[in-house]
């Protein structure tokens, strides 16, 4: 850690760098709601995998730093799920943070996330192979930025979900006193005492109570070409979105790129639900994972005993 930026720009102390469809959204609302506390009001601002970081000014900085609306919060945090796996994010951090920030990694069961992500992006329009060629498309390909659709959205359905590799980088680059591994079964389940797990981790005081929040379930959408091409319509390089860059404070251009999309997802969803995963599939899936889940168990000293699927009791 060479750098004092961090303090300068009060950027963020606290990350949740996933694992995607895992329960983050959630997890970013009632982390927020600790009075010490303060998680960025666009929930992913992908700001340390941007491909445009390298030209990066001040005022860049200080627009990312406007995110966190808190004055005399003890902690700062995002969420950009995408954090866990692009590479140019712990050097990045590592550069300019005098001192670690802290991580809490949220994770599903690798086969439940994995499935929910295909049929995340079936339904919204991204998606047109069946479940396994998806899977076994990019199966060796590790995510980065540069891989990013046209609509924003990310596949690498497979290595998503190796959470041991992923994590044992970041036990490398910041220690692993730095951070907390806690699974979105536990927070669905033990809400309270799981959020107040994270709370203990930070040194911060416990709550006695949380609001409900609604998770951001996976839905089918009515029609997913229209939600596909407002995405790309909002994330392409056009020339009226570099003379906004010019104009508009980067929060602004956020909220305004989000909402729309945003809308769209809201008019065009239903209450339809996608198929559950056949047995074959679960098998499948969970011989490709448990190499990776049993190192994940041996780094983390973690049994992860809600993931039945590679739970053996003793």
């Amino acid at each position: 850690m060479t750098s004092v930026i961090s303090e300068k720009f009060k950027l963020p102390n606290l990350y949740i760098p996933g694992a995607g469809k895992s329960g983050t959204s959630s997890l970013h609302e009632y982390l927020g709601k600790h009075p010490e506390i303060c998680m960025s009001t666009i929930k992913e601002p992908h700001f340390w995998t941007s491909p445009n970081f390298k030209n990066y000014t001040k005022k860049d900085f200080n627009n990312y730093s406007k995110l966190f609306e808190g004055e005399n919060n003890s902690y700062r945090g995002e969420s950009s799920t995408g954090y866990m796996c692009f590479s140019e994010f712990k050097p990045r951090i590592k550069k300019h943070y005098k001192s670690s920030p802290k991580f809490i990694f949220i994770l599903r069961n690798p086969i439940d996330r994995a499935y929910s992500q295909y049929w995340w992006l079936k339904g919204i329009g991204s998606e047109n192979l069946s479940f396994r060629k998806a899977i076994q498309k990019d199966f060796d390909i590790e995510p980065e930025e540069k891989f990013r659709l046209k609509e924003a959205n990310f596949k690498h359905y497979y290595q998503f979900g190796l959470y041991g590799k992923w994590i044992q980088k970041f036990y490398d680059d910041f220690g692993k006193e730095n951070i907390l591994i806690i699974t979105t079964e536990n927070l669905k389940n033990k809400k309270l005492a799981t959020l107040n797990e994270c709370f203990k981790f930070l040194k911060l005081s416990t709550l006695e109570s949380l609001p409900e929040i609604q998770a951001n379930n996976t839905k089918i959408l009515r029609f997913p070409i229209l939600y596909k091409y407002s995405k790309i319509l909002t994330w392409k390089d056009f020339y009226i979105k570099r003379i906004l860059k010019k104009i508009l404070p980067l929060k602004l251009r956020l909220a305004i790129r989000n909402n729309f999309y945003e809308t769209v997802y809201r008019i065009t969803k239903t209450n339809k639900e996608y198929p559950r995963i056949s047995n074959e599939d679960r098998e499948w899936l969970k011989e490709l994972y448990k190499d990776d889940v049993e190192y994940l168990k041996k780094i983390s000293n973690k049994n992860f005993k809600s993931w039945q699927d590679f739970y053996k009791a003793s």
